[in-house]
């Protein structure tokens, strides 16, 4: 079985055009549109919503891509089993108002047995079982022409399970609307067992070790309303999604996704970086040492989250405090302190290692993995390699500061509590993500008290937004602080150096610093989306940090702040 991603990206393609569907190009990792559920696409079925109600796909009815996708929930999930991590690949197919349960199950069944050339005997399925409201009435049956249709291709009636669900249980094998109301319905999910060794035969297919879900296929016959009533739709649609490493994970037999060459070949530079071997974690003898855990955890850490900011920086997600922006500089930050921590001296880099090198180092080897299926990968690279070195440059002398002033919290907490006024702190005043003061307090065995720290996190972002747009909305007569100001030239979506913009305006209104560039890399906001909140050097080297972005007649306004 022992097929590379490239091989499987091959075949994937070949079978769909076999089968007379057309590639659909994939999404960016940042929804566009009206789409304000979600600060990222986590599938590709959200941008294909319009296209499920009966909008014509300009491709027709028969569709398949591989989508990127980042899942922020999974986050502090990436070391701890053999399947999670922050930025995957999920592998799609669709029929819009065309073919229906009976040829997604069978091609499903075809694709896995001969063309990946698994042992069907080792292909579970779980389909859906009665949907019951609040009162006991059944809102939707049994799924019996799932189950007939696995049982004529081969699935064992004692390898398909039925898993039940009750009103608003949420249930794995029923899929709810993108949004609050639209199509939606049962789903067969397949699961591949890896054999007595990891777990008795009786376990529960799903989320475990044995039985690894690797193919989902959603049958989307139900319409939700408003009210919550689900009726039959008139033409019906297949989703389905099979997440790239962990089926690379299952056709190479390894015990975890970070042992696929998905990631082993990142993992290998970071051994050669810190100068120490990544101790692979072996779940069903669990036989390492709390010490060699931590290391296997560091090595993944630094490994997925390199990558995943690799990707996020190829579609423009820059890093900042608000929003997706956040996300980036968490992953950025979370991997340079376990990027320390690799090092012998634990805690600072090798002083035979630069920050520049690091990064040039592992950007160049995920972009040789992944370049023929990314190839934004090579016309972001300069501009990413720029951005990742400033980031981590800055977050280095943060944490210099930042260890002193936890460590002198921690030493005087008497109740092994680190209060959320002291966190708030480090996070306001010193950039530090909470999550990763999270991390290292419990490393230390202490505690945060975030349910506090929340509650002032929201009431500062509201003051911060009240603030920011009262200053914007005043009776300010800003053309006539524009006049012969030509409208800004937007660069963000082609690169994130400010050495080529020029300073044509700088000026004081309310108190309130602005700064008008001829070209900039700053994104203004627009709609729902809000400014970018970044750093502003000018040529003399002096800093700036931007708070905020608006646009005025086409001229970016860049609120800034003295450092």
């Amino acid at each position: 079985m022992n097929t590379t991603p490239h091989e499987i990206r091959k075949l994937r393609y070949a079978f769909w055009k076999e089968k007379k569907h057309a590639e659909a190009k994939p999404s960016s990792l940042v929804p566009a549109g009206e789409d304000k559920t979600v600060i990222f696409n986590v599938a590709w079925m959200q941008p294909l919503v319009p296209y499920l109600t009966g909008k014509p796909h300009p491709k027709g009815t028969r569709l398949y891509n591989i989508q990127r996708c980042i899942r922020t929930g999974d986050i502090e999930e990436v070391w701890l089993t053999e399947r999670h991590c922050t930025f995957f690949e999920m592998m799609g197919n669709w029929s819009l108002w065309d073919y229906f349960k009976k040829e997604s199950l069978t091609r499903s069944i075809e694709f896995l047995v001969k063309h990946l050339n698994l042992n069907i005997n080792k292909l579970w399925c779980s389909i859906f079982w009665w949907l019951f409201d609040e009162n006991g009435k059944e809102l939707v049956p049994y799924d019996q022409e799932a189950e007939d249709i696995l049982l004529a291709n081969g699935i064992t009636k004692e390898k398909i399970k039925a898993i039940p669900m009750h009103m608003p249980t949420k249930c794995d094998n029923w899929r709810w609307p993108a949004w609050p109301i639209g199509p939606c319905g049962p789903s067969a999910e397949f699961h591949y067992d890896r054999g007595e060794e990891w777990g008795p035969s009786d376990r529960n297919i799903g989320e475990n070790d044995r039985y690894v879900e690797i193919w989902n296929n959603v049958f989307m016959e139900f319409y939700k309303d408003e009210d919550g009533k689900f009726s039959p739709l008139s033409q019906q649609n297949i989703d389905t999604g099979m997440g790239f490493e962990r089926l690379n994970m299952v056709l190479q037999n390894k015990e975890t996704i970070f042992e696929t060459s998905l990631f082993s070949p990142i993992i290998d530079q970071i051994e050669k970086i810190v100068g120490q071997q990544y101790p692979s974690f072996v779940t069903k003898f669990n036989d390492q040492s709390p010490a060699q855990i931590q290391v296997t955890r560091s090595f993944r850490i630094v490994a997925e989250h390199m990558r995943s900011v690799a990707i996020l920086l190829m579609d423009w997600v820059i890093p900042s405090n608000e929003s997706r922006g956040y996300v980036a500089r968490r992953l950025i930050r979370r991997a340079y302190y376990h990027l320390t921590k690799l090092f012998p001296q634990h805690g600072t880099l090798d002083t035979n290692h630069s920050i520049k090198n690091i990064i040039e180092t592992l950007y160049e080897t995920i972009e040789k993995e992944y370049q023929q299926a990314y190839p934004g990968l090579t016309t972001a690279k300069q501009s990413s390699i720029a951005t990742l070195t400033k980031e981590m440059e800055q977050f280095e002398k943060t944490i210099k500061k930042w260890r002193k002033i936890l460590e002198d919290y921690l030493e005087k907490s008497s109740n092994k509590k680190l209060d959320w006024s002291h966190a708030f702190k480090l996070y306001d005043t010193y950039g530090f993500p909470v999550e990763l003061t999270q991390e290292i307090t419990d490393e230390k065995w202490f505690s945060v008290d975030m349910e506090s720290f929340q509650k002032h996190m929201e009431d500062a972002k509201k003051l911060a937004k009240s603030s920011s747009q009262k200053m914007f909305n005043k009776d300010i007569d800003w053309a006539n602080y524009l006049q012969w100001i030509d409208q800004t030239e937007f660069i963000g979506r082609t690169t994130t150096n400010q050495e080529d913009c020029k300073i044509i305006k700088n000026f004081v209104v309310h108190d309130q610093r602005v700064i008008i560039l001829d070209k900039t890399p700053f994104y203004a906001e627009s709609g729902w989306q809000t400014g970018d909140k970044w750093i502003l050097v000018d040529e003399n080297n002096k800093k700036r940090h931007v708070t905020d972005v608006k646009k005025y007649d086409g001229v970016f306004l860049h609120f800034v702040e003295e450092e």
